[in-house]
């Protein structure tokens, strides 16, 4: 603020102070008229008040003082009688100059803490912004060489000539190059945590196809430590709720893996049930993650939650000490709570509780299946020019050859002002587009792109490492078809290129390209099993009630033999973790699961 501010700033205050002394001085003429020269202070001091509220110590001081010299001298245009007769009117002057003082000194204190306040608040918003700038540069720095390492090894890793050692090898690439992205983005999440960045999501979701999904993805783990995990369904669930799936899922990953990484020997359990809520709209679905492992001491349990913590022989282990702080942080957005028993040496419990939406059910559409592997275009695909829109090599090079290795022509261009002359000179049917880039950057070369003859109708898919949900939005504003985040599954390159482009690729013939899902028009009933053997039916029945998920498979394989429609119907109820249901149609007493 310069000097002329200034001035300006002060100079309106003490007017402001003038003209409410004058205000007071006017109010004696009319309508105060009648007090005469009677209590004198009375219209003054709310002057003093509001000119040392809005001004501060001078402003209110400059109004005590044209107040005492209005009393003093100018009383003759006011009232008939002086105000000051006597002793007694000078100690009333003495004690309205030390009220008017301490009135002033008060307000320039609290004036003076809004201004800390307000810099406090400037301050804050400029350490937050320089907080989501880091993080951003962070992302990106952090997330593009990692998208080289997984992409080139994973490449690599499906070459038919490597020696049992290189491959191996390439493993180990690739399994470190997984477990630095997770601790990348364990300390992302708890910055944008803390930053107030995380914001909600809902979209529909199953919640019996989610828990199945986080087994699964930690199958491998348990398998290398000789560990069972199983999962529970506890009631029966509604096929479809809605949800933050994309946090839910992490939270439970995050409680498994933890589960696994600290028990040496036994099992470890996701158990999942549901219960009604007081709104007819919401339920409350439940989590529970047993384990046999090393346990948690009572004295440590209130500890486990706070970032960077990690206790006892947990200290041992690898990873940040964020995976839980992560995960109470997500419950606690979406409304629900975590709890925690355990003994030291017995095995931990953890239990989490969040209130979902229910949902009206929907056909359900085929799922493509994610673990293919392209190995060719399809026969009678049109010729198709795809431009790669890149600064960092090692991140185009990966891209053109996944392209070149199934046949398709790719052209690169190392910054954005390359990618707008080579779509005026090639005209490419499709065009990734990373979006931090020198001269011009991503955003901005499609801005312009857009803009050309023919730039309505290319499709523009940004890649970048961006971990912000309002980066996302901005980078879709300006004209992107998609978005896609690094480091990516090969998969998900192809994926999109069908989505918009609608080209057909050859996969690995050993996996099956969909997998439709098969919806029943009833439940299982009595009838349906009456048929079959009782020798299969009580051994169905063990493998349920024993939750044995090699011997249930094995047995509806042979029943699929003798009836191929009660088969799927089973299939399905299993793949929905519904044995409750198979259970009663057996018209067996399956009990507590």
């Amino acid at each position: 603020m310069n000097f002329s501010s200034v001035f300006h700033y002060k100079f309106n205050r003490l007017l402001v102070a003038i003209v409410l002394v004058a205000l007071a001085a006017a109010l004696r003429v009319w309508p105060l008229e009648v007090l005469e020269s009677k209590v004198p202070w009375l219209t003054f001091y709310p002057a003093v008040m509001v000119a040392a509220i809005y001004g501060g110590l001078l402003a209110g001081l400059l109004a005590t003082g044209l107040a005492c010299l209005t009393v003093v001298l100018l009383w003759p245009w006011l009232v008939a009688y002086p105000f000051i007769n006597n002793s007694a009117d000078w100690v009333g002057l003495m004690v309205f100059i030390m009220n008017g003082a301490l009135i002033s000194s008060v307000a320039e204190a609290m004036l003076r803490a809004n201004i800390r306040a307000r810099q406090a608040q400037v301050q804050a918003e400029a350490s937050n912004k320089a907080k989501s700038v880091f993080l951003a540069n962070m992302s990106h720095e952090l997330r593009t060489p990692l998208n080289a390492i997984l992409g080139f090894s994973t490449l690599m890793r499906q070459s038919s000539d490597l020696s049992s050692e290189h491959r191996q090898t390439l493993d180990l690439i690739n399994r470190s190059g997984e477990h630095l992205l997770n601790l990348i983005n364990d300390v992302l999440d708890m910055a944008k945590i803390e930053s107030g960045r995380l914001t909600l999501e809902h979209a529909p979701f199953k919640a019996p196809d989610l828990a199945q999904e986080v087994i699964d993805l930690m199958q491998v783990r348990a398998e290398e430590k000789n560990l069972r995990l199983l999962l529970e369904q506890l009631s029966d669930l509604p096929r479809l709720v809605d949800g933050d799936v994309a946090k839910l899922r992490q939270s439970l990953i995050n409680l498994v893996g933890n589960a696994i990484k600290y028990t040496n020997q036994g099992s470890v359990k996701l158990k999942i049930r549901s219960r009604p809520d007081e709104d007819a709209q919401r339920l409350w679905l439940t989590f529970v993650v047993e384990d046999t492992g090393i346990g948690i001491a009572s004295s440590d349990q209130a500890r486990i939650f706070e970032p960077f913590t990690q206790i006892g022989q947990q200290t041992l282990q690898k990873g940040t000490g964020l995976g839980l702080a992560i995960t109470h942080r997500y419950v606690e957005l979406m409304g629900g709570h975590i709890s925690v028993n355990s003994t030291l040496g017995h095995g931990s419990r953890f239990c989490i509780e969040i209130p979902v939406g229910r949902v009206n059910e929907t056909p359900i559409a085929p799922m493509n299946a994610n673990n293919y592997r392209v190995i060719g275009l399809a026969p009678g695909q049109p010729e198709l020019r795809i431009l790669i829109v890149e600064d960092q090599q090692e991140n185009w090079l990966l891209l053109q050859r996944l392209l070149a290795g199934i046949g398709l022509t790719a052209r690169v261009a190392e910054n954005g002002l390359l990618g707008v002359e080579a779509f005026q000179a090639w005209r490419p049917h499709f065009i990734w587009m990373d979006v931090r880039m020198p001269v011009m950057d991503g955003l901005e070369a499609a801005r312009c792109i857009r803009a050309l003859e023919g730039g309505s109708t290319v499709k523009i898919v940004a890649l970048t490492a961006s971990v912000f949900k309002e980066e996302r939005d901005q980078i879709m504003a300006v004209g992107m078809d998609d978005f896609i985040r690094k480091p990516y599954q090969i998969e998900e390159i192809f994926d999109c290129m069908t989505r918009h482009l609608g080209v057909r690729f050859i996969r690995d013939e050993s996996v099956s390209e969909t997998a439709t899902v098969l919806i029943p028009t009833a439940d299982i009933s009595l009838e349906d099993l009456a048929a079959l053997p009782e020798e299969l039916r009580l051994e169905l029945r063990d493998a349920l009630v024993n939750l044995d998920t090699v011997r249930v498979p094995e047995v509806i394989d042979r029943i699929s033999e003798l009836n191929p429609a009660v088969s799927d119907l089973i299939k399905y109820h299993t793949n929905q973790f519904a044995y409750t249901t198979i259970l009663r149609a057996l018209n067996a007493d399956a009990g507590p699961i």
